[in-house]
């Protein structure tokens, strides 16, 4: 089965190489080696002098982490898809009060309208962006959203879950306080390892925060990060090896701008093919996501039709997510796809509509 997902996505054989490797101690020499050198390659890659945190969890925990440490009583939660609605319910569920600022299906999260609602609600503590919303395929625009953010003095959010990796992302530039995702998307590793950027300012606030947990305790992380410890918890070891030989992959081909070039060739190849096919991309036009495309089910069939019949012919897509599940399907270009693996999933893509419709 060839995967078209949007996470998990299929490795790369260089990190199922790595991953392959005998077990060793997450308190080993060896260990803090691997570890500090694969946060170091993070920090270049997403621009940040900040600690960056593996957590044993999904990008998720961050959200939870977020939340417990640096938000005491409300927030603003930037919704256009159901992951912006889950970075929501994570904050309704530890007891925060949310705002919601919602766009309508498919049309990114504008400036105007944040700045709008921050002046309404002054009060809130922080603000939670979604980059790129996998369900609608649908990337917002993260540098203005940012900008204005900081202009209200709001600490910021970022779930970059399907963004980190392949497309740019400068936190400290932008002045993002936690910048999160995990290792399932761009990067091309198996699940079960969350990396995210703390700021010093979030640590600050955590500092005065009660009921942190533990698990997710930000302070907790740093102090074992100063240390030279690693992390406080056994560390998922062959996904961190994964995802440094995925850095050291993209370093070797020439850095992150040729693994967001690869990104953009891949989906720009994607779009034009369905485009070819009769039918198109569901987000606003210029809001398209680099990473996954949510496509309109042809007139005469519905998404989980096109999914099965793709299975069928070898090819692992996404079905249409929440809202969106009948009338749309996605196609993802994260992980390990090659050019010929485009190729042979659109002619099978073509077979689909013509057999369904």
């Amino acid at each position: 089965m060839k995967l078209f997902t949007v996470g998990p996505v299929a490795c790369y054989p260089v990190v199922l190489k790595v991953m392959g490797q005998q077990m060793y101690s997450h308190r080993s020499a060896e260990y803090k080696r691997l570890h500090y050198d694969t946060v170091e390659r993070l920090q270049k890659y997403i621009d940040t002098h900040n600690p960056v945190y593996l957590f044993s969890s999904t990008g998720t925990g961050f959200m939870e982490a977020s939340v417990r440490n640096c938000v005491r009583e409300s927030m603003l939660a930037c919704v256009n898809g159901d992951f912006g609605k889950r970075f929501a319910e994570v904050g309704k569920s530890n007891g925060r009060k949310v705002e919601i600022l919602e766009s309508p299906m498919g049309s990114p999260i504008t400036p105007d309208a944040l700045d709008e609602e921050l002046r309404k609600h002054p009060e809130v503590e922080a603000v939670t962006i979604t980059h790129n919303e996998t369900s609608a395929g649908l990337i917002n625009p993260l540098k203005e959203l940012c900008a204005v953010a900081t202009k209200h003095g709001k600490l910021i959010f970022v779930d970059a879950v399907s963004s980190m990796g392949g497309t740019e992302i400068k936190v400290d530039e932008w002045g993002i306080d936690i910048c999160f995702s995990s290792s399932q998307k761009c990067f091309g590793v198996p699940p079960g390892l969350g990396v995210g950027s703390v700021s010093k300012r979030c640590l600050q606030v955590a500092e005065k925060m009660p009921n942190r947990g533990y698990y997710f305790d930000l302070l907790l992380w740093q102090r074992d990060h100063e240390k030279g410890q690693g992390t406080p918890v056994t560390s998922v070891i062959p996904q961190v090896a994964g995802l440094n030989a995925a850095l050291r992959m993209v370093e070797e081909n020439g850095g992150k701008q040729w693994y967001f070039n690869l990104y953009k060739r891949r989906n720009t190849r994607i779009r034009r093919g369905v485009k070819r096919l009769g039918t198109s991309t569901y987000p606003k036009k210029g809001a398209e996501s680099p990473t996954v495309s949510c496509i309109k089910a042809p007139t005469g069939t519905d998404g989980p039709k096109v999914y099965e019949a793709m299975r069928a012919k070898g090819f692992e897509l996404a079905q249409g997510y929440g809202a969106l599940k009948d009338s749309t399907f996605r196609i993802g270009n994260m992980g390990y796809i090659k050019a010929s693996d485009i190729t042979q999933m659109l002619a099978a893509l073509k077979e689909a509509f013509e057999e369904l419709t």
